[in-house]
Order: structure tokens, then sequence, then C-alpha cells
């Protein structure tokens, strides 16, 4: 990533391709697999933000294919993060570059406080994120 992007903040995860993949129902963003189809293959993720929700959101399918939902703010300043290594860790896409292990916890940079994981429920093709 250029020096210019982690200036401003600018992160390499992308929003879904099909907006119509995810939506908000009550305290839940429930998502379509069928329609998400960045998701098919393991070590890759999406960005989930507006529409009515008030955090954002960074999904993850790890190289297990095990998914992984967070609150995509890093809790230094609060800027978006993305996967690493293989969907095993998130760092932030800052010139800080804090980084997170895949439970949330610090394991680098100037981050010293957790990132919010969310509890996932999968059902076939559709997760339950629980905000």
């Amino acid at each position: 990533m250029s020096f210019l992007k982690k200036i401003l903040g600018i992160c390499k995860t992308d929003f879904p391709l099909n907006t119509d993949c995810w939506k908000k129902e009550n305290n839940k963003i429930i998502i379509d697999l069928s329609k998400a189809s960045e998701l098919e293959k393991p070590e890759t993720a999406i960005r989930i933000e507006g529409r009515g929700i008030k955090k954002r959101i960074l999904l993850i399918k790890d190289e297990n294919n095990i998914f992984h939902a967070f609150e995509n703010k890093c809790t230094h300043m609060g800027r978006r993060l993305d996967p690493e290594k293989g969907g095993k860790s998130l760092k932030c896409c800052s010139v800080f570059g804090s980084a997170f292990d895949i439970d949330g916890r610090p394991e680098s940079g100037a981050a010293k406080k957790p990132v919010k994981k969310f509890k996932i429920v999968q059902k076939k093709m559709t997760l339950e994120i629980n905000l």
C-alpha cells in the first residue's frame, strides 16, 4: 500500500460487489452468501457500512474457511482495518499500522485496546452477525 494511501487511511478491503447481499434486521446483519461472490474462496473479506448500521463491519473468511466479523475501527485512531496473513490477523490502514490477532487483541503498533469482535451464526448460505 502506498504511503499516501496510509496517510489518508484508505484500506484495501472493498465493499461487496452486490450490495443486496446483506441487510440489517433488528440488531443483526444478515448476509446471503449466495449473493456475496467475494466470499466464495478462503482468505477474502468485505466491508459493510452505511444503510442504517452505526458501526463499520469487516467480515473475513480465513484460510480455513471460518468467518470472523469485527468492528472496522482501529482502537488507536479509528481508521479502517484490513485482513493480513491469510485472514489470521488484522492491520490498521494508517501509517501507524497497529496489528491485531484474529481475536482482536493488539499485537503491535500504537493500539493498546482490542478491536470488538462480533459473534457470527452460520446457517447454510446465510451468516448472522450479532451487533
